[in-house]
């Protein structure tokens, strides 16, 4: 009896101390909006010079720098707190870096592409990746938060800094059935200074559940109303938005409808899950819309000079020997991402050249077998060819040449083979975080759960600085480190010094024989590539492309590259 009594005693203790936490979280919500004066806030309009937003997850410039992103000018943004909606205006371009002409990210613009009027919309019924830009923001998240049934606080240090957390659950659940929560960081003057979220991966799968961070920074009062002066937001801990605020306007009226694609996709990761509630307040509903654009962005490798044109495609399953999920990452590219009979092509003893419009290197050492690169499309049937070409060999090594994922987005099946994952130094915080991370947001099918997460094993890696030699008493591999490249600056090249074969992803794309190379972005990289390979004093006279040049498969030399940049042997 004085047992039930007692526990009874704890369920009411411990029932009152849930509604206290609520309370307190409320208390926490009510001051921040009262201190930032959102108390009245329907409406927000905010404006500035300059503002750089992420157009693909998968095309990186660099983990530190950033996804690829273009930049807007003069833009204009208006959110509907209420509704849910937002519309952004502005000057939109992609421009080059000035030094070298190089592009950030994947893609085949010049620098000469020019700024022209982009205007973008956030509906309140769209995916949840796609609605980051509402949702997110201050005034919206702080309404979100007092709305919540099951609202928390709790106290946590950041860089010795004092925040209390409030988080809580929305109503729009993932595609794995849980639903997305929001947390924020509220400081000792009432201040919002970040919030996270999440939302799931989509194939190739690299980063797990995507971790979204928004940061403020800069709060000035304008009218009534206190509100940074920049927010950056980060997907995956790499940078994807940065947008510096001049100007902010209170319950402005809200602008004409100027149409425009939805903001925010081209890269969103995945299927982005449910969909609120048609006209519902951010954060309702369970609808199942399907979400943003998946990983690539700007479709890959799209009119580069020489290469062809377009993303790589989802073809049919290639073969598989583990399982349908196996297979299901071996689909057939657009550009020959590795169906079933995958070309080979013997380039020297033991050397082979696997794939058609994307090629990867398989390299034969006395007992096992590196590949080069990984694409996204056709893992599985690269594979298999590989092992066909040099039977009886485990494949113990994959170099990732750069972080692109047409090119890396197999890497966690070939790690499923038990092969260690070769890539940049820089790359080690952030593909060690990738590989760990959880994935509870992504539902079953379309190839999940992968090769990797089916195998139970963790992925194993090796990080090149300026140089590394893998080596044994058959052949020699030289992985090397380029400098100054904007396209990807984790960017590597590998050279075989016995057979003087240089493999490279992107630098070169190859043209028509004998074809000097036009676009400036494109000649400026592939002299980039020329000076490096001089730098590094590599001896070579054959160039292997991980795209097919565009006269098709054909050997590409040294000479060649130097005739595509008009330069003399």
């Amino acid at each position: 009896m004085m047992t039930g009594r007692l526990f009874g005693v704890a369920a009411l203790a411990l029932t009152l101390a849930n509604v206290a936490t609520a309370q307190d979280a409320r208390t926490v919500v009510a001051n921040a909006t009262k201190a930032m004066g959102y108390g009245d806030l329907n409406t927000i309009e905010y404006s500035g010079p300059l503002a750089y937003e992420g157009a693909g997850i998968g095309q990186w410039q660099g983990p530190a720098t950033g996804w690829h992103q273009q930049t807007l000018r003069n833009y204009t943004r208006f959110i509907d707190i209420a509704a849910g909606t937002s519309q952004r205006t502005g000057t939109q371009s992609r421009p080059g870096d000035p030094a070298t002409g190089l592009l950030p990210g994947g893609g085949g613009l010049d620098p000469s592409n020019s700024e022209s009027p982009n205007t973008c919309t956030v509906a309140a019924t769209g995916a949840w990746s796609s609605r980051f830009d509402v949702t997110l923001s201050p005034p919206a998240f702080l309404r979100m938060a007092a709305a919540a049934s099951d609202l928390t606080a709790r106290a946590q240090t950041v860089g010795g800094k004092r925040f209390t957390v409030v988080s809580f659950s929305t109503d729009q659940k993932a595609p794995s059935g849980v639903a997305y929560r929001l947390s924020g960081y509220i400081d000792d003057q009432n201040m919002l200074d970040k919030v996270e979220t999440g939302y799931e991966d989509s194939a190739p799968f690299l980063i797990g559940d995507i971790l979204v961070e928004q940061t403020f920074s800069g709060y000035k009062t304008f009218g009534a109303v206190k509100f940074p002066t920049r927010i950056t937001q980060k997907r995956g801990e790499v940078v994807w938005n940065d947008t510096m605020i001049a100007s902010v306007t209170p319950n402005a009226p809200a602008p004409a409808a100027a149409g425009g694609a939805a903001c925010g996709v081209g890269g969103g990761g995945g299927r982005g899950g449910g969909a609120p509630r048609g006209g519902a307040a951010p954060g309702g509903g369970r609808g199942a819309a399907p979400g943003g654009a998946g990983p690539g962005g700007g479709a890959p490798g799209a009119g580069r000079g020489g290469a062809p044109g377009g993303g790589p495609g989802a073809g049919p399953g290639a073969r598989g020997g583990r399982g349908n999920n196996l297979a299901a990452q071996g689909g057939a590219g657009a550009r020959g991402g590795g169906a079933a009979g995958t070309p080979v092509r013997k380039l020297a003893d033991g050397v082979f050249q696997v794939g058609g419009g994307y090629r990867v290197l398989a390299v034969e050492f006395k007992d096992h077998i590196v590949m080069v690169d990984a694409p996204q499309n056709g893992i599985a049937d690269f594979i298999e060819q590989t092992r066909q070409a040099i039977p009886n060999k485990p494949i113990t090594a994959v170099i990732s040449t750069h972080n692109h994922f047409d090119h890396s987005g197999g890497l966690r099946v070939v790690a499923a083979e038990g092969a260690t994952i070769v890539t940049n130094e820089m790359n080690k915080p952030i593909f060690e975080k990738w590989f760990s991370n959880p994935r509870t947001l992504q539902a079953s099918g379309g190839g999940w759960p992968d090769a990797l997460e089916q195998s139970g094993k963790k992925a194993k890696f090796k990080y090149v600085k300026d140089k590394l030699v893998m080596k044994d008493e058959t052949r020699t591999v030289e992985i090397y480190a380029l400098k100054g490249v904007l396209h990807s600056q984790d960017m590597m090249v590998v050279y075989l010094p016995r057979e003087k074969i240089v493999f490279q992803s992107d630098a070169y794309n190859p043209g028509n024989p004998g074809a000097p190379t036009t676009g400036t972005g494109q000649l400026a990289f592939q002299k980039l590539l020329a000076s490096e390979l001089d730098r590094l004093k590599l001896d070579y006279n054959l160039l292997v492309a991980a795209h097919q040049p565009s006269s098709g498969d054909r050997d590409v030399t040294k000479q060649d590259l130097f005739t595509a940049i008009g330069r003399a042997n």
